[in-house]
């Protein structure tokens, strides 16, 4: 294995002092002729600074922290994807931490990363509260918020446009003749906006409500509203605020005997990869994830240059499939 090169060899090599060494490699004040000497040896010697000497010399580590809810959902993979194309084209790297959901987890991952020295942090989805997190922002670095709540953190935030996304979905099922439409909701911010925005299409076209039940953003919870749903009937179709609870949507409705897209509409929203592959495929609203991240990470990059960046608000785009139909009765 080939020994790693010290910033005194090249020095030595240079004939200028390690300090010397230092600025030229990290655009201190130094002769044009002497950078240049410095720049020859470094490169002839194989040097590359370590991650713990940058930080030393710049006191930038060039790292960002992201933090997710769950390691194990599928749009927080694709939020990282965008996140990593920005931030490695820019020249920094990141440090990925999970919650688990779980907010006290999340503050003891917080401070972890902060002791990395990361110069951001992203926080993606669900955790702490935001008097929480105001009362711990002075220990942590400039913070960027992804779909959480905390506007009175002065915090640039990355959103989805969910109310107006929600009421596009519920438009679309009107489109298709349903004047009856249920809801299975979501918790917390995201959940609380989708339920406006389908309360909004409804009142806009003189439609009552219908029936809503709390699905808790899970299969399991979306399987149980979607049973005391048909147990109160007096809906044709259902607005499901998440495509992981319109999966367990689908078997209540089967083990009832009814047919998704023939004796029940429905629409979800997220637009995970596996609704092209239920039977019927499932008309979702699909969420821009790849782009959150991208924007996510712009923003993380200019707050490290001491930058205040406008908050994004990005919009869903709606995936029509079978699992709508035009209403000729039902439940």
């Amino acid at each position: 294995m080939r020994r790693r090169v010290t910033i005194y060899e090249v020095a030595d090599a240079a004939g200028v002092s390690v300090a010397t060494v230092s600025r030229a490699l990290n655009g201190g004040r130094v002769a044009p002729s002497t950078r240049e000497r410095v720049l020859q040896v470094a490169g002839r010697l194989g040097f590359s600074p370590s991650p713990a000497a940058r930080v030393l010399a710049t006191g930038k580590s060039r790292a960002i922290g992201v933090v997710i809810p769950d390691a194990t959902g599928p749009l927080y993979g694709r939020m990282l994807r965008g996140i990593g194309l920005e931030l490695t084209q820019a020249g920094y790297t990141y440090l990925v931490e999970s919650s688990e959901r779980d907010p006290g987890r999340e503050g003891q991952v917080l401070r972890d990363l902060s002791a990395r020295d990361v110069e951001a942090l992203v926080l993606i989805g669900s955790g702490l509260g935001p008097q929480a997190l105001a009362a711990m922002q002075g220990e942590l670095p400039a913070l960027v918020l992804v779909e959480r709540e905390g506007a009175e953190l002065a915090a640039p935030m990355v959103t989805i446009d969910n109310e107006s996304a929600a009421e596009r979905a519920t438009r679309y099922l009107i489109e298709h003749g349903h004047e009856r439409i249920a809801h299975i909701s979501g918790p917390r911010r995201a959940g609380r906006e989708r339920l406006a925005g389908w309360r909004r299409a409804l009142a806009a076209h003189g439609l009552a409500p219908g029936p809503v039940e709390d699905g808790g953003f899970t299969e399991a919870g979306g399987y149980r509203a979607a049973k005391a749903l048909i147990g109160q009937g007096g809906f044709s179709a259902v607005f499901v605020a998440s495509d992981r609870m319109a999966l367990g949507a689908y078997r209540a409705f089967r083990e009832a005997g009814l047919r998704v897209g023939a004796d029940v509409s429905v629409v979800g929203f997220d637009g995970l990869e596996f609704g092209a592959y239920l039977d019927p495929p499932l008309s979702t609203l699909r969420q821009p994830a790849q782009q959150l991240g991208q924007a996510a990470a712009r923003a993380a990059l200019a707050v490290t240059r001491g930058e205040r960046p406008e908050n994004v608000v990005l919009s869903c785009e709606l995936v029509p499939r079978a699992s709508v139909m035009e209403y000729g009765g039902g439940l």
